[in-house]
């Protein structure tokens, strides 16, 4: 399945930005399960590029001019193939993914939550239907700086909490697990085409949980980036000198190929 990819970030400042390094992981790999057969990533500022240590395709852009709005577009056609994830394609070994962080560390509540579960992918299913049920999708309900427990206790999130939550519940259990960070072609109107899900390592594979969309096949996404959790995946990071207040739009497009956007 072809699909055709856009994705505008603009970042919007209430005071003149001086200058900035952004970390744009915007640009897919080609895998057994995509190929990417056009990709283009437009930054305003200087662009080089670079491979994070989770084997990531980053673009660093650099801008040393003073700018009150920053706008970045990623866009191409990338072919599914619909094969399983197969192999191990991480340069770290899979217990790496056991290591917890600030956004994943799990508390009493979602310890006590994991522990009705095995390590397991029939078991792990089951918790991805139960996170589910327990969070509601709510745009808006968190921030990127929500942790799994808090969105936990608050019951709402959106994909990054779902998955966070996910992620904890699983390193608790000794099952090593990453985040991604891609795009999904989705009929729904309820859910933006920017999303993230997780992979289990069970046995010798990685499997895929996309917890909103209750999946374990990738048949609809385009992978950008893995992690331990967003902060490693995330798709725009980076650090800026002046700037006050900003303010963020972004806007993703995923259409099969010869389909009207």
């Amino acid at each position: 399945m072809k699909l055709n990819i856009r994705h505008d970030t603009t970042y919007t400042y209430d005071a003149p930005m001086h200058n900035s390094i952004q970390y744009l992981r915007l640009t897919p790999r080609n895998t057994p399960q995509q190929r990417i057969l056009e990709w283009h990533v437009s930054a305003p500022g200087e662009t080089s590029q670079m491979i994070d240590g989770f084997g990531n395709q980053v673009t660093v852009m650099t801008m040393d001019k003073t700018v009150s709005k920053i706008t970045l577009t990623a866009e191409g056609v990338v072919d599914l193939t619909g094969k399983p994830l197969t192999r191990d394609d991480s340069p770290f070994p899979p217990e790496v993914f056991l290591r917890h962080t600030p956004l994943t560390e799990a508390d009493k509540a979602i310890k006590a939550f994991a522990s009705q579960f095995s390590p397991n992918k029939r078991s792990l299913v089951r918790m991805m239907n139960r996170i589910l049920e327990h969070i509601q999708f709510l745009p808006g309900a968190t921030t990127v700086t929500h942790t799994a427990a808090e969105a936990f206790k608050q019951k709402a999130g959106v994909c990054q909490d779902h998955t966070h939550i996910f992620i904890s519940c699983c390193r608790h259990i000794g099952v090593p697990v990453r985040y991604v960070s891609g795009y999904i072609h989705t009929f729904s109107d309820d859910h933006l085409a920017t999303h993230a899900w997780a992979e289990a390592w069970l046995g010798r594979n990685w499997h895929t949980f996309d917890v909103v969309n209750l999946l374990n096949v990738a048949e609809s996404h385009i992978k950008l980036a893995t992690g331990l959790d967003y902060r490693d995946a995330a798709p725009v990071r980076g650090i800026r000198s002046g700037g006050g207040m900003e303010s963020l739009q972004t806007r993703a497009w995923v259409t099969k190929a010869g389909d009207s956007q």
